[in-house]
C-alpha cells in the first residue's frame, strides 16, 4: 500500500530521473544481496541509456546483452571483452523468427545530424527518417530476429533480477517472445512513448505479472509493490537534508524560498 506523503511539486521533475534509476538498482543490489544478473534488449554500444556499465564494473553485476546492429554490437563487444560475467549477442528479438531489416543513420549523417540521439536503430524505418533527414542517410542492413524464450532456453537462462528492454518502438513485440513471470525480475525497464498504443500495452504486461508501473522519463519501471527499498539516509542525504557537522543547520531551514537547496525549488 502506498501512502500518502503529501503533495510534492518539483520545479524539473525529469532532473530526478537519473538518481531515481540510481535507487532502483541500488534496490535491487540489496534485494538480492549483490547477485543481480542483467537481461537487457537493445543494449546499443553499451556506455549510453541506462547506467548498467558501472554496476558490471563496480559491483559485479553481471548479465546478458543483446543489440542487433552490427555497428553498435562491435563497440558494445569491445567493451566487454575483459569481463567473464557478461555475456554478449548480436541479433535482433521479437515474436516471430526472421531475418528482418534494421534501420539507422549511416556513420556520415551520424556525425552531421548530432541532435539526433546517437546509437538508434529499428526495424521501423520512420523512428529514423525523421523530419529533415534525408532518404540517403539512413541504411538499412538484415539482421537475424529470435524469440526471446527460444534464446533463454538454448542458453540455460532462467530467472533475471533486471530486465531491461529498448528495441526502437519494437517493444511490443518483444514482450511478446517471453512470459515475463517464470523469470521472477525485482525490476523490469521498457522504453516507451508515452500515450502510444505500445505504451499502453507495456503497462498492461507489466501489471499482468504483479508489477507496478511508474514512468521514469522515457523509460516505465515495473516492480512489485512493497518490493525494493531505500535507505531512508540514502533519500534524505540526495535531497540535502544531512547535516554536516556539529551545530550546523539543515540547508533547508537556512535556504530562502528560491535557494537550491530546498528540492522543491531547486534544479529537480
Amino acid at each position: 500500500m502506498t501512502r500518502d506523503l503529501g503533495l510534492y511539486a518539483p520545479k524539473r521533475p525529469h532532473k530526478l530521473n537519473p538518481a531515481l534509476i540510481a535507487m532502483l538498482f541500488n534496490a535491487v543490489h540489496d534485494l538480492h544481496g549483490g547477485r543481480v544478473f542483467v537481461l537487457e534488449i537493445g543494449a546499443g554500444a553499451g556506455e549510453g541509456g541506462l547506467p548498467f556499465l558501472g554496476r558490471f564494473q563496480g559491483d559485479g553485476w553481471s548479465g546478458l546483452l543483446i543489440e542487433p546492429h552490427p555497428g553498435h554490437f562491435a563497440a558494445l563487444e569491445a567493451l566487454h571483452a575483459d569481463s567473464d560475467r557478461v555475456a554478449v549477442l548480436n541479433l535482433g528479438v521479437s515474436d516471430i523468427n526472421a531475418n528482418l531489416p534494421l534501420h539507422s543513420l549511416t556513420p556520415e549523417a551520424q556525425a552531421q545530424f548530432r541532435r539526433v540521439p546517437r546509437g538508434r536503430a529499428s526495424i521501423l524505418r520512420d523512428r529514423i527518417a525523421t523530419e529533415g533527414i534525408p532518404d540517403d542517410a539512413i541504411a538499412a542492413v538484415e539482421v537475424p530476429f529470435l524469440r526471446l524464450d527460444a534464446v533463454l532456453e538454448e542458453l540455460g537462462i532462467d530467472s533475471a533480477q533486471v530486465i531491461a528492454i529498448n528495441a526502437g518502438g519494437h517493444e511490443e513485440q518483444v514482450l511478446r517472445s517471453f512470459a515475463l513471470g517464470p523469470l521472477a525480475p525485482a525490476l523490469v525497464l521498457i522504453n516507451a512513448v508515452a500515450g502510444t498504443a505500445a505504451d499502453a500495452a507495456a503497462i498492461a504486461t507489466l501489471r499482468a505479472g504483479g508489477l507496478q508501473p511508474y514512468r521514469l522519463g522515457e523509460w516505465l519501471a515495473g516492480f512489485a509493490p512493497g518490493s525494493l527499498a531505500v535507505p531512508l539516509d540514502e533519500l534524505l542525504s540526495y535531497f540535502q537534508k544531512g547535516v554536516d557537522g556539529a551545530g550546523a543547520a539543515d540547508a533547508s531551514e537556512t535556504a530562502g524560498p528560491g535557494d537550491p537547496a530546498d528540492p522543491s525549488e531547486g534544479e529537480a
